[in-house]
C-alpha cells in the first residue's frame, strides 16, 4: 500500500510527539529524581570515587557532620570508661572540651583528604587551644574510619512533613568484623535538593569498634600465649638436657663439646626459629605492638644466645661467652616486661 503524501506528513507528526512526550517524561522524570535523598546518596558515592571535593560539598555539610561525629565519639570514649569515678568523669569532659576544636578540624581536614585523594594518610597535624600539636593520624585511628568500606544502601525513610530522610548506609569495618549501618539524616534544600547534614549513631559505631579491638587484642593474646606455651614446653625439654649434659663436665673434651653444639643447632635453634616466624606472621592489634615486639625481642636475644654459645663451643673465646650471656640476659629481661605488659593489657580488658 502507498501512502499519500498527507497521510506520511500525520504519521511523523504522531512520532515526534511520541517523541517530545518521552523526552519530556524522562526530563520531567530526572527533574524528580535529582531531587530525592536517594540521588543525594549516590551523588556522594561518585564524588568520593571521583575525588571531586567540590561536588561533595554540595550534598555534605560538613561542618555539621564533623562536629557532630566528634561529639559522639567524645561522648562513646567518656562513657566507656565505667571504671572512673564521677569527678574523673567530669574531668574527662573540660578535657573533651578543650580538645574539641582540634579534633574537629583534625577530622575535617582528613575528610576532605580522603575525598580528594582516597587516603586519610595525608591529614596534616593541627593545635590545641595552647598551641600544642595535636596527631592527626593518632585521631583519626580512634575514630577508626581509615578501616571503613562502603557496602550499600540499606533503607532510605522519608519524613514529608518537616523536609528530613533517614538513611542506613552499611559498611564494612575492618576491625569491627561485622556489617555496620550508619543512621544519616538528610534534609530538604530550599531549592529542592538534598543534602547530608549528621551522622546519628556515631557512638555507637564507637562502641562497636572498642568490642572489635578488645576482641582482636583477646585474640592475640590468647593465639600467642598457646604458641608461646606450646614452644616453651618443647625448649624446656631440650634445655634440660642440655644441662644434663654440662653438669657431666663434658666441656673439657672436644667431642663431647662438638655433641652439646649440634644439639643446640639441631634441637634448639631450630624451635626458637620457628616461634620467631609463627610470631612474624600473626596479625597483631595496634594496642598490643609493643607487647608483640617484646615477645619477638626476647625470642631474637634467645636465637642470638644459643648463636654464640655455640659459636663459643667451637672457638672457646671468652668474648662470645660473654656475648651470648648478654643476649639471655637480654631476653629475660624483655620476657619480664612482656609478662608484666600482658597482665596490664589483660587487666584493662576485664
Amino acid at each position: 500500500m502507498v501512502l499519500s503524501a498527507k497521510m506520511k506528513l500525520k504519521i511523523f507528526i504522531a512520532a515526534l510527539v511520541v517523541v517530545i512526550i518521552g523526552i519530556g517524561g524522562s526530563i520531567a522524570y530526572f527533574n524528580f529524581y535529582v531531587k530525592t535523598p536517594e540521588y543525594t546518596l549516590k551523588a556522594v558515592q561518585e564524588a568520593v570515587e571521583n575525588h571531586d571535593i567540590d561536588e561533595f560539598n554540595k550534598y555534605v555539610d560538613v561542618d555539621n557532620v564533623v562536629t557532630g561525629v566528634t561529639d559522639n565519639m567524645l561522648d562513646a570514649i567518656i562513657a566507656s570508661q565505667s571504671n572512673l569515678p564521677e569527678e574523673a568523669k567530669v574531668a574527662m569532659n573540660s578535657l573533651a572540651t578543650m580538645f574539641k576544636a582540634p579534633l574537629v578540624a583534625s577530622l575535617n581536614d582528613g575528610l576532605t583528604t580522603f575525598v580528594k585523594t582516597g587516603s586519610w594518610e595525608t591529614a596534616e597535624d593541627v593545635k590545641d587551644s595552647q598551641g600544642a600539636m595535636i596527631d592527626s593520624k593518632m585521631i583519626l585511628d580512634q575514630t577508626g574510619l581509615m578501616g571503613i568500606s562502603f557496602s550499600g544502601i540499606d533503607y532510605i525513610n522519608m519524613n514529608e512533613e518537616n523536609g528530613t530522610a533517614q538513611a542506613g548506609v552499611k559498611v564494612e569495618q575492618s576491625e569491627i568484623g561485622q556489617p555496620f549501618v550508619f543512621e544519616i539524616t538528610l534534609e530538604e534544600q530550599p531549592d529542592g535538593y538534598w543534602k547530608v547534614v549528621s551522622v546519628d549513631n556515631f557512638a555507637d559505631f564507637i562502641k562497636a569498634l572498642q568490642a572489635g579491638r578488645q576482641k582482636y587484642i583477646e585474640d592475640y593474646i590468647n593465639q600467642t600465649t598457646v604458641l608461646l606455651s606450646d614452644k616453651e614446653k618443647i625448649l624446656t625439654e631440650n634445655e634440660a638436657k642440655l644441662n644434663a649434659s654440662l653438669k657431666l663436665g663434658v666441656l673439657g673434651n672436644d667431642k663431647s663439646r662438638m655433641e652439646v653444639k649440634t644439639s643446640i643447632e639441631e634441637n634448639i635453634l631450630p624451635q626458637l626459629k620457628q616461634l620467631q616466624a609463627a610470631l612474624q606472621e600473626i596479625e597483631v592489634p595496634k594496642a598490643a605492638e609493643t607487647l608483640h615486639n617484646l615477645q619477638l625481642k626476647a625470642c631474637e636475644s634467645k636465637i642470638a644466645y644459643y648463636e654464640n654459645y655455640a659459636k663459643w663451643l667451637e672457638n672457646k673465646d671468652i668474648k662470645t661467652l660473654r656475648e651470648a650471656t648478654d643476649n639471655m640476659k637480654k631476653a629475660k629481661t624483655m620476657e619480664h616486661e612482656a609478662q608484666l605488659l600482658k597482665n596490664r593489657i589483660q587487666g584493662q580488658l576485664n
